[in-house]
């Protein structure tokens, strides 16, 4: 019979496979809450009942709107305390009730201040669940599963996205307060399908071992890969793996994980990673097509609104599709050609766009009208297929366990913060510029390719531990050198931190 502790919770299936999916339905709630909001904004946003309730004018309105970019600039400073210190799940446990908080605040605002007040909790909630959620998922399941998983957990996005969408469509035939405050209050419900999957997923056996609670990751290891059974030679050799690399990073970076950042080459090398890759989220184009869609339509000579509207649930629909089936293959591509390829791809059609801009942007020429369409949905759909998955997946995968909350943080937050800046700064540019701005989107755009490709690991089907082994910090001497995981004084480890702490 094999051997089992016993110690994770009674809740918990003993079932890799059900797991899986449990960790998958973590990931679809977690990111559709993002998207519900995004897209329940831009719905409010035309419903007379809620601009007239709060007399809105375009400074309010951009209040409103940008609550949640300074939410979410907070809720990133947050990723690498609440995950390091609380654990993957307390995290995301505390950002489902953050999100709750917003939802009621919302709802059942009566001036203007309350309304954006909940909305910087909602932002707060979202983005804090950013961090640990992915992490969760990267430090439980397999290589072999973890890249697909990974991948649809931002592209769940799209699933809250069109759900809002749909709401907000038939909210607009209700009369008086609730045509807003409905959307508002079901927005919660993400939130409440976390706090109900938690129970079932087990905690990150890394940050269990880091913890000083090796036999409870032990136990979750031998259900992922031992078949239940702590004593098998799978499970005796993850476990061994994990405890030898995490002593190691340890003892290579005994500071905290901010200053570690800077202290050895091969974490300065993560660190570039995570700020350009934080940077190009927002700024590679999809900024613009997601927030001003119907702009682009109208320099490109389609100003009818129906029309703009039918185009922007089309192109949603297009890039969920697109983004789901990128998520399937990151680990039959790889994480550098599928990146690589999608920013390849938005340069040609930036570039494509910004001509046929300047050439049929007045005209009259429907055909002309339709290729225009035609780029934006092949730009879109470059950008779900290798960006989309990318950014829940790889910045969980390539930093080590100590820089990984950290990490997130600093993406997420330059993400937020570049996301505030392009809410106020795009329109403008679009304006100013017209088809040039395109060109010069494009143009910015080839500088990210080139980081790409001469900065990033890939990390396809690669353990956690070993992908250490491609930053050059790690050697594999070291990762099978110990012969007994129970030699390493994990409690040694661990008083040392707290007195460091």
């Amino acid at each position: 019979m094999p051997e089992q502790l016993g110690l994770v919770g009674r809740w918990v299936p003993r079932n890799a496979r059900v797991i899986t999916i449990l960790l998958v339905a973590v990931a679809t709630v977690n990111s559709a809450t993002m998207g519900y909001d995004s897209a329940m904004m831009n719905g409010l946003n035309i419903l007379p009942q809620y601009k007239d309730y709060f007399h809105l004018n375009n400074a309010t309105t951009g209040l409103n709107t940008g609550a949640m970019w300074i939410g979410s600039f907070l809720g990133a400073l947050l990723i690498q305390p609440a995950g390091d210190k609380l654990g993957r799940k307390n995290a995301i446990l505390v950002a489902a009730c953050i999100n709750i908080l917003g939802s009621i605040l919302t709802t059942t605002a009566h001036n203007i201040g309350q309304f954006v007040v909940g909305r910087v909790f909602v932002g707060i909630g979202s983005e804090l669940a950013s961090g640990p959620a992915p992490a969760l998922i990267a430090e439980i399941l397999p290589a072999k599963q973890r890249g697909s998983v990974l991948g649809l957990y931002f592209t769940c996005f799209y699933v809250g996205s069109l759900v809002s969408s749909g709401i907000n469509y038939r909210a607009v035939d209700i009369s008086g307060t609730w045509a807003w405050r409905l959307p508002s209050i079901i927005q919660a419900v993400p939130s409440l399908l976390a706090i109900a999957l938690l129970p079932f997923v087990p905690e990150s056996p890394r940050w269990l071992i880091n913890n000083n609670r090796s036999d409870e990751a032990r136990e979750v290891i031998a259900i992922i890969h031992g078949n239940n059974d702590v004593d098998d030679p799978v499970t005796v050799e993850v476990f061994k793996e994990i405890v030898t690399v995490l002593e190691k990073e340890e003892q290579n970076n005994p500071e905290g994980p901010w200053k570690a950042f800077i202290s050895t080459k091969a974490n300065r090398h993560r660190l570039f990673i995570v700020v350009s890759f934080g940077v190009m989220v927002e700024m590679l184009g999809n900024f613009v097509i997601s927030y001003y869609l119907g702009d682009m339509l109208t320099q490109a000579g389609i100003t009818d609104s129906k029309t703009q509207l039918q185009v922007n649930v089309i192109l949603s629909c297009w890039a969920f599709a697109i983004a789901i089936a990128g998520s399937l293959l990151m680990d039959v591509v790889g994480r550098r050609v599928m990146t690589l390829t999608a920013i390849g791809g938005m340069i040609v059609t930036l570039y494509i766009f910004g001509g046929l801009s300047k050439t049929y942007g007045s005209s009259d020429n429907k055909s002309a009208v339709y290729g225009i369409v035609a780029v934006i949905f092949l730009f879109q759909g470059f950008y779900a297929w290798g960006i989309t998955p990318m950014t829940s997946l790889y910045p969980a995968e390539f930093l080590s366990y100590k820089l990984r909350n950290a990490g997130l943080s600093i993406f997420r937050t330059l993400d937020s913060s570049f996301g505030l800046m392009a809410s106020f700064a795009m329109s403008y540019a679009m304006e100013s510029l017209g088809w040039k701005f395109y060109i010069i989107n494009a143009s910015w755009n080839i500088l990210f390719f080139a980081a790409v490709y001469f900065t990033w690991v890939e990390t396809r089907l690669i353990p956690l531990e070993q992908v250490a082994l491609k930053f050059g910090d790690l050697d594999l001497n070291t990762l099978h050198g110990q012969s007994e995981p129970e030699e390493v004084d994990l409690a040694a480890v661990t008083e040392e931190k707290s007195i460091k702490g």
